[in-house]
């Protein structure tokens, strides 16, 4: 079996290579981590972000950086991402799991060292027995510091590896890197959706997706807000499934936006209201704007939602548009 850790650290080191040109800062830690700065002091890059996406995915994924054209001949930037392991790329490594530091500075990990800590709270590795056996682990982290020798000391317990071999990829919410690589989460969210809803990810076998990426916002409460809003209203997912078709009819409304009690109102409002916890906020709003389903099995596509350009220019650039009521 693959080690995702492994597949992805040519990548990685790679980018320590290239760090300067991407507008990355690499440091290292005296523990020996490593730490790749890709947007919390250092600028970043279009090119950061999409390689932050492709490595979040374990490198089984890739990253494409494309223009959506909204109404009122807007041009916006979209990510298409693609993979034919969804449950390594997207299951074992892109979701966000794993719990880091404490206190005042907690954040949660993605990214393939997830799969070698395997912990019991990150509850998607009850869906599938894998388990990374690797000696390097990669972590990916959007928070406001970087991350330090005590955080690295935790990652090494968990992982059981040497802290020299602990790898860090950082940036900030209100960042190009999170910009693109949140709206690169749009295959990510919908399996998140699906292991919520009881549907069997053992038959997803390919996987496509286009989201729309919000502009840089400086404020981080409305960047936060703007790059969630692009994944709610502005992303749709297409899945390639081995399935029984009463079962993808059943439960495929209930993977989109559409189906959250709160569906139509824009992200940063409903977090400030929810005491800016997103654990007390409807769960149903994490979702998809779209999903597509195909049946490999019987040839018949299924489909939910919709991409609503009306919310995603209120959100982006407070323009109100009613061409989709």
């Amino acid at each position: 079996m693959i080690s995702i850790n492994e597949h992805a650290l040519p990548k990685v080191l790679r980018l320590i290579a290239q760090a300067e040109a991407l507008g990355c800062q690499v440091l290292r830690l005296p523990s020996g981590a490593h730490v790749i700065d890709m947007g919390v002091h250092a600028k970043g890059s279009f090119e950061a972000g999409r390689l932050f996406a492709e490595i979040s995915m374990a490198d089984l994924g890739s990253c494409r950086l494309t223009d959506y054209t909204l109404p009122g001949d807007i041009s916006v930037m979209a990510v298409e991402v693609m993979t034919s392991e969804p449950l390594l790329a997207c299951l074992c490594s892109q979701i966000g799991g794993y719990p880091l530091g404490s206190g005042d500075f907690a954040a949660i990990g993605s990214g393939p060292g997830r799969a070698k800590a395997a912990l019991a709270i990150d509850h998607s590795f009850e869906f599938t027995s894998y388990r990374d056996t690797a000696e390097t682990v990669i972590f990916g982290i959007q928070a406001n510091h970087l991350p330090d020798d005590r955080m690295t000391a935790q990652v090494a317990a968990d992982c059981r590896v040497q802290p020299d071999h602990v790898y860090f990829l950082a940036h900030k919410t209100s960042s190009i890197v999170a910009a693109i690589q949140v709206s690169a989460r749009i295959l990510e969210q919908t399996i998140n959706k699906m292991m919520k809803k009881g549907f069997d990810l053992n038959t997803l076998a390919h996987a496509r997706g286009l989201c729309i990426v919000a502009p840089v916002d400086e404020d981080p409460e409305a960047a936060m807000g703007k790059i969630n809003d692009c994944l709610l209203y502005g992303g749709r997912s297409e899945f390639w499934v081995h399935g029984e078709d009463e079962t993808i009819a059943a439960v495929l409304p209930q993977l989109v936006t559409e189906s959250s009690r709160d569906y139509g109102r824009l992200f940063r409002d409903l977090f400030v209201e929810a005491n800016r916890d997103f654990y007390q906020m409807d769960l149903d709003i994490h979702s998809p704007a779209a999903v597509q389903i195909v049946n490999m099995a019987t040839g018949r596509m299924f489909k939910a939602g919709r991409i609503r350009e009306d919310l995603i220019l209120k959100s982006l650039f407070n323009v109100d548009n009613h061409a989709h009521p």
